[in-house]
């Protein structure tokens, strides 16, 4: 395991109506709440949409994690969003699907502007949003189409803040042979919107942009802000304590594969010449363990068993803990959890490492979501009615588990956080213990009472 040294920069911007009459869609950092493109998976993208080849969403390359290139007042996040126009393109494009929006008419009026930050090569440049109904837009142009709204860079090689402007309402055009006959219905009726750079031009150019602000959405996916102390890291909403600065393979905001569950995940493409491709970053700030602290993180593997790594470490590199997991079934969701208690009182767990089959050189492609660090009700929280009992400890084998509520499931991990035994589904008010080589072992013991959930120390010492 390599150790890594690399600075963060600390960033709260919370997923809230900050402008107001406008909604964050994106500020690449801690507010991800649209997803790009047609919702293909990667390994399925073949080619940017030419000669017949599988088209993602977008002509260019678009990378949606980005290390900001010239932080500035008007920027000065970490992260952000690039793209490299496709020259061969006139009309090159980025999709966003945002939900379905509320009503567009003041963005029409004016009394509304779409806003967005943009890092430019060059001064005179025009960038461009279109509203659309995403199953009209499917048809031929300008069928779908519902506005247009432009603005002009002023700058280059520095971070300006563009204000849109209406330019465009197909449906007035009579040549359209009124696709959109009722424009107050056309207002109530849009979930997409198109980004262009440089459009009606053929022409290579690289471009960063951040903190989108749209028209407000029917549900806004994100209606507290922080919902959850524990949630480091989910990609529908609350991404304030997670910070992504780098990594090897391709990382993008996308639908969760299970469609039944629905939301947005994190999808990860390995890069397959890379067999220690690492996804690094930081906690936004250092984490409080104590000796109740779990962690757990969502993992979706299409090609089960895929060894995972999620180091834990200082500012300066140091690994404080390494988590080691296996995931077990494939094409559906699992959840990997390890205790943290060995790092409870340290003030310096600011930072980590995430491998996906570290060791290999694969173009896996995994999804990832629900990163929390959380801490559970430590026994002497409880009252004797919930305490369980383990005995004998030490052991020389065999371990017998009782509590006066009933037993849901028994968790248990060695001292470096892995879980080395499960048992869940029990239902009864005691369950045994058996067959762990000696050492010191975290009992996690769950209750069906309040989902009361305690832990214990116990020693098995071999027979």
């Amino acid at each position: 395991m390599k150790t890594l040294y690399i600075a963060f920069s600390l960033c709260f911007v919370f997923c809230s109506n900050v402008i107001i009459g406008q909604s964050l869609y994106d500020s690449f950092d801690d507010v991800r709440t649209v997803n790009y493109g047609l919702n293909v998976a990667f390994p399925e993208q073949i080619g940017n949409g030419i000669d017949g080849t599988v088209w993602p969403g977008w002509h260019g390359v678009f990378l949606q994690y980005t290390l900001n290139p010239g932080a500035n007042a008007i920027n000065s996040s970490t992260m952000c969003a690039s793209y490299s126009r496709n020259p061969a393109e006139t009309y090159d494009v980025i999709l966003i699907k945002p939900g379905q929006l509320a009503d567009v008419s003041d963005y029409l009026s004016g009394a509304k502007q779409i806003t967005m930050d943009i890092y430019s090569p060059l001064p005179g440049i025009t960038v461009q949003f279109s509203l659309q109904n995403a199953a009209l837009a499917a048809g031929p142009y300008p069928q779908g189409r519902h506005s247009e709204y432009q603005a002009v860079t002023t700058t280059g090689a520095q971070w300006e803040t563009l204000t849109f402007t209406l330019t465009g309402e197909p449906w007035t055009d009579a040549s359209n042979n009124g696709w959109w006959p009722d424009a107050t219905t056309a207002n109530n009726d849009l979930d997409e919107m198109v980004l262009l750079f440089n459009p009606g031009n053929n022409i290579q150019e690289n471009y960063f942009f951040d903190n989108i602000y749209g028209p407000e959405r029917v549900n806004e996916p994100c209606t507290e802000v922080n919902t959850s102390p524990f949630v480091l890291m989910d990609a529908d909403c609350e991404n304030d304590q997670w910070n992504v600065e780098y990594y090897d393979g391709r990382m993008s905001i996308f639908p969760n594969p299970d469609t039944e569950i629905g939301g947005n995940v994190i999808e990860y493409a390995r890069n397959g010449g890379a067999p220690e491709d690492v996804i690094v970053g930081d906690f936004n700030g250092a984490l409080t363990i104590d000796n109740t602290s779990m962690f757990k993180m969502d993992i979706y593997d299409p090609n089960a068993p895929s060894a995972v790594i999620f180091s834990i470490q200082d500012q300066f590199g140091l690994e404080l803990a390494l988590l080691e997991f296996t995931t077990t079934v494939s094409n559906q969701w699992e959840t990997l959890s390890a205790d943290l208690s060995s790092l409870a009182g340290l003030p310096n767990v600011t930072d980590f490492v995430l491998l996906l089959s570290p060791g290999e050189e694969l173009a896996e492609t995994y999804y990832i979501d629900n990163l929390i660090v959380e801490n559970i009700i430590s026994t002497d929280d409880l009252d004797s009615q919930t305490a369980f009992k383990a005995y004998p400890n030490p052991s020389q084998g065999d371990m017998t588990i009782t509590s006066e509520q009933l037993i849901t499931s028994v968790a248990v991990y060695d001292l470096s956080g892995k879980l080395v035994f499960e048992q869940g589904e029990i239902n009864a008010f005691s369950t045994q213990l058996s067959g762990l080589a000696p050492g010191m072992y975290s009992v996690l013991v769950s209750h069906t009472a309040s989902s009361l959930a305690q832990r214990k120390l116990v020693q098995f010492i071999g027979e």
